[in-house]
């Protein structure tokens, strides 16, 4: 009876070291995140990123143009899938005469754990020169189901 009691508190103290073990490898990853939930990281930044017309498709700007964008809200979880929103302002004499919302996809340059990645991303461009720009990403499948 004490060899079961003990091989079960054994398999339990392995399968909490494993849980224990992606959340943390996920925190090393994303530094300045705070855990919220169930294992996702949420980071509240004020980065700054030059991102270019073929991404937004905004017709009022030049193919080859670039728009400043300020990343308000980065979410990663321990299974990979993570989301990054970022805001801008279009100046007056560039803002559409309706809504615009484009699809495309965007290729991760910056050293980080999405490094290489592809992500999936939506630009919604108002009338009133407002712009939000949203990637997403797949994880790989390794977190909790």
């Amino acid at each position: 009876m004490n060899t079961i009691k003990h091989k079960l508190a054994s398999v339990a103290f392995l399968v909490s070291l494993c849980l224990t073990g992606s959340s943390v490898l996920a925190q090393n990853a994303v530094r300045t995140a705070v855990q919220q939930g169930h294992g996702a990281f949420v980071s509240k930044t004020d980065k700054e990123y030059a991102i270019g017309n073929a991404s937004l498709g905004i017709p009022t700007l030049a193919p080859d143009a670039v728009v400043m964008l300020k990343q308000v809200k980065f979410v990663i979880t321990p299974s990979g899938n993570s989301t990054s929103v970022l805001t801008g302002m279009l100046p007056a004499n560039q803002r559409p005469a309706q809504r615009i919302v484009f699809n495309s996809t965007h290729t991760e340059t910056v050293d980080g754990p999405t490094k290489g990645r592809v992500y999936d991303t939506v630009a919604v461009t108002e009338t009133d020169g407002s712009i939000t720009y949203t990637g997403t990403l797949k994880g790989k499948g390794k977190g909790k189901k």
